[in-house]
């Protein structure tokens, strides 16, 4: 990024620049899951019960809201150029910087695509636990505590199989993006040949600079869509609400799950609530810690939360009883 930076002022280059400011936002990407990594190693307060995982999501919307201040500018000197005409690029310079830039992405390519097919050990670890709650017995509602059992081989397995499987997803979707920015160094690359052997034709530049700039915006497009996921409360990603209350509902003794709320902590550790109405004849530890192994198990909650309740508790009518519309 530094060296399309420098590359891109010295050439007079908008293109290079703007192929930069696409680079700012891995970067910031980068940046902010360091900070987030370490912010929520720092542990809950009374203020902040949750913690610093927040933090992520107020950092990826500075981060977009500086790549829009950027290309903001880069558009405002492109249109300049357009209208006054009064401008030179360095072809040798801005060749070799995009030259360089190519051969950049390719490095990453490579890596990344063999990388995803070797066996990964890492993944999203979940650090939570299953709370109960924390109120007063009601006299008919039974809330209670249960934590994961980790050593549960069939579902421990599981688990670790699907992380494993997160970690391999994580870097195909990283191959992808850096494909992606392959493609736009090569286009720059195109445009860079074009100026050196044509130098009437660096309107080239211009012009690739707005094609990049709807490239760059776009990606913190759905950058800005996750994000609002998560202020709205929303459901994250990979989650489906059917799906998990269908998984609580299988569990033997379970009658009926209501109440139920799943929302995202932050982009990659999800949480759930419900409240779950059991048969009399079942023991609601028994059918609690089951239902926390199967949510551990298929999916990594950062925590979870279950009111075990009897049938006869159940008041018809309730609108908090009734199922969210799809």
């Amino acid at each position: 990024m530094i060296g399309e930076i420098l590359g891109g002022y010295f050439a007079g280059s908008l293109a290079v620049m703007t192929d930069a400011a696409h680079l700012l936002v891995d970067f910031f990407s980068f940046v902010i899951s360091l900070v987030s990594l370490w912010l929520s190693s720092r542990p809950a307060t009374h203020r902040l019960s949750y913690g610093w995982h927040r933090a992520e999501i107020l950092g990826a919307l500075l981060s977009v809201f500086t790549i829009w201040l950027v290309t903001g500018v880069l558009v405002y000197l492109a249109v300049e150029r357009l209208i006054s005409d009064d401008y030179t690029i360095e072809g040798t310079v801005m060749l070799a910087t995009s030259a360089c830039a190519v051969l950049a992405n390719i490095i990453m390519a490579l890596t990344l695509h063999q990388s995803g097919h070797g066996h990964s050990h890492g993944g999203l670890s979940s650090h939570g636990h299953s709370h109960g709650g924390h109120g007063p017995d009601t006299g008919h509602t039974k809330i209670l505590e249960s934590k994961p059992e980790q050593n549960a081989d069939p579902e421990h397995n599981h688990s670790q199989e699907r992380r494993s499987q997160q970690a391999n997803a994580s870097v195909r979707a990283a191959f992808v993006h850096v494909v992606g920015d392959l493609l736009q160094s090569l286009s720059v690359l195109v445009s860079a040949i074009i100026i050196f052997f044509k130098p009437e034709y660096k309107i080239a530049d211009p012009i690739c600079t707005f094609l990049f700039s709807i490239f760059v915006l776009c990606t913190t497009f759905a950058i800005i869509k996750d994000i609002v996921v998560v202020l709205m409360e929303g459901t994250p990603a990979g989650l489906k609400y059917n799906e998990v209350r269908d998984g609580l509902i299988e569990v033997k003794g379970v009658t009926a799950v209501h109440n139920l709320h799943i929302w995202a902590l932050t982009m990659n550790q999800g949480l759930l609530t419900a409240h779950v109405a059991i048969d009399e004849t079942v023991d609601a530890q028994s059918v609690l810690r089951e239902m926390t192994q199967a949510c551990y198990s298929a999916y990594n909650f950062h925590s979870i939360t279950i009111q075990i309740e009897r049938q006869a508790d159940l008041k018809p009518g309730c609108t908090l009883c009734e199922d969210p519309q799809k």
